[in-house]
Protein backbone atom coordinates (compact mmCIF):
# COMPACT_ATOMS: atom_id res chain seq x y z
CA UNK A 1 0.00 0.00 0.00
CA UNK A 2 2.59 2.48 0.52
CA UNK A 3 4.04 2.35 -2.85
CA UNK A 4 0.74 2.99 -4.15
CA UNK A 5 0.58 6.09 -2.31
CA UNK A 6 3.99 6.63 -3.26
CA UNK A 7 3.19 6.43 -6.56
CA UNK A 8 0.05 8.85 -6.43
CA UNK A 9 2.32 11.17 -4.56
CA UNK A 10 4.76 11.17 -7.73
CA UNK A 11 1.76 11.57 -10.34
CA UNK A 12 0.85 14.63 -8.77
CA UNK A 13 3.74 16.15 -8.44
CA UNK A 14 4.93 15.27 -12.02
CA UNK A 15 1.05 17.04 -13.10
CA UNK A 16 1.03 19.63 -11.30
CA UNK A 17 4.59 20.66 -12.31
CA UNK A 18 3.70 19.80 -16.24
CA UNK A 19 0.65 21.95 -15.67
CA UNK A 20 2.75 24.91 -14.36
CA UNK A 21 5.55 24.70 -16.52
CA UNK A 22 2.94 25.12 -19.68
CA UNK A 23 1.86 27.87 -18.16
CA UNK A 24 4.61 29.82 -17.58
CA UNK A 25 5.48 32.57 -20.38
CA UNK A 26 8.46 32.66 -22.81
CA UNK A 27 10.75 35.41 -22.93
CA UNK A 28 10.68 37.11 -26.26
CA UNK A 29 13.42 39.67 -26.68
CA UNK A 30 13.27 41.53 -29.47
CA UNK A 31 15.97 44.38 -30.97
CA UNK A 32 13.90 47.80 -30.59
CA UNK A 33 15.35 49.62 -33.66
CA UNK A 34 14.73 46.63 -36.24
CA UNK A 35 17.51 44.70 -35.72
CA UNK A 36 20.31 47.34 -36.54
CA UNK A 37 22.97 48.00 -34.66
CA UNK A 38 24.34 51.37 -34.15
CA UNK A 39 26.40 53.37 -36.30
CA UNK A 40 25.95 50.52 -39.20
CA UNK A 41 24.28 53.47 -41.25
CA UNK A 42 26.57 55.48 -43.47
CA UNK A 43 27.19 58.96 -42.80
CA UNK A 44 26.01 60.58 -45.72
CA UNK A 45 22.42 59.02 -45.55
CA UNK A 46 20.66 61.05 -42.74
CA UNK A 47 18.79 59.51 -40.33
CA UNK A 48 15.10 58.40 -40.31
CA UNK A 49 12.45 60.04 -38.25
CA UNK A 50 10.08 57.99 -36.71
CA UNK A 51 6.54 59.59 -35.35
CA UNK A 52 5.11 57.63 -32.59
CA UNK A 53 1.75 58.51 -31.31
CA UNK A 54 0.45 57.06 -28.08
CA UNK A 55 -3.41 56.81 -27.55
CA UNK A 56 -4.29 56.82 -23.46
CA UNK A 57 -6.51 54.11 -22.52
CA UNK A 58 -8.56 55.05 -19.72
CA UNK A 59 -10.73 52.48 -19.13
CA UNK A 60 -10.55 48.74 -18.01
CA UNK A 61 -9.28 45.98 -20.65
CA UNK A 62 -11.91 43.53 -20.29
CA UNK A 63 -9.67 40.86 -22.34
CA UNK A 64 -6.69 41.49 -19.66
CA UNK A 65 -9.15 40.94 -17.09
CA UNK A 66 -10.70 37.79 -18.11
CA UNK A 67 -7.48 35.84 -19.45
CA UNK A 68 -5.94 37.10 -15.81
CA UNK A 69 -8.98 35.06 -13.96
CA UNK A 70 -9.18 32.45 -16.25
CA UNK A 71 -5.28 31.84 -15.53
CA UNK A 72 -6.00 32.09 -11.77
CA UNK A 73 -8.88 29.73 -12.02
CA UNK A 74 -6.39 27.36 -13.92
CA UNK A 75 -4.10 28.12 -10.76
CA UNK A 76 -6.61 27.08 -8.00
CA UNK A 77 -7.70 23.87 -9.59
CA UNK A 78 -4.43 22.73 -10.01
CA UNK A 79 -3.67 23.55 -6.47
CA UNK A 80 -6.94 21.80 -5.14
CA UNK A 81 -6.39 18.55 -7.68
CA UNK A 82 -2.30 18.83 -6.27
CA UNK A 83 -3.92 18.39 -3.09
CA UNK A 84 -6.62 15.96 -3.52
CA UNK A 85 -3.97 13.56 -5.12
CA UNK A 86 -1.53 14.28 -2.25
CA UNK A 87 -3.86 13.45 0.09
CA UNK A 88 -3.33 9.85 1.08
CA UNK A 89 -6.36 8.55 2.85
CA UNK A 90 -6.77 4.88 2.06
CA UNK A 91 -9.88 3.68 0.74
CA UNK A 92 -10.07 0.48 3.29
CA UNK A 93 -9.54 3.50 6.21
CA UNK A 94 -12.75 5.73 5.29
CA UNK A 95 -15.07 2.66 4.82
CA UNK A 96 -13.55 1.36 8.15
CA UNK A 97 -14.54 4.59 9.92
CA UNK A 98 -17.63 5.29 8.43
CA UNK A 99 -18.49 1.78 9.94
Amino acid sequence: MLQHTHHRRLLATVATTAALATTAPAALAMPVDGGGSVGTTPASEPERVRVVRVQVDEGLDWSDAGIGAAGMLALVLIGVGGARALASVPRHARSTAQS
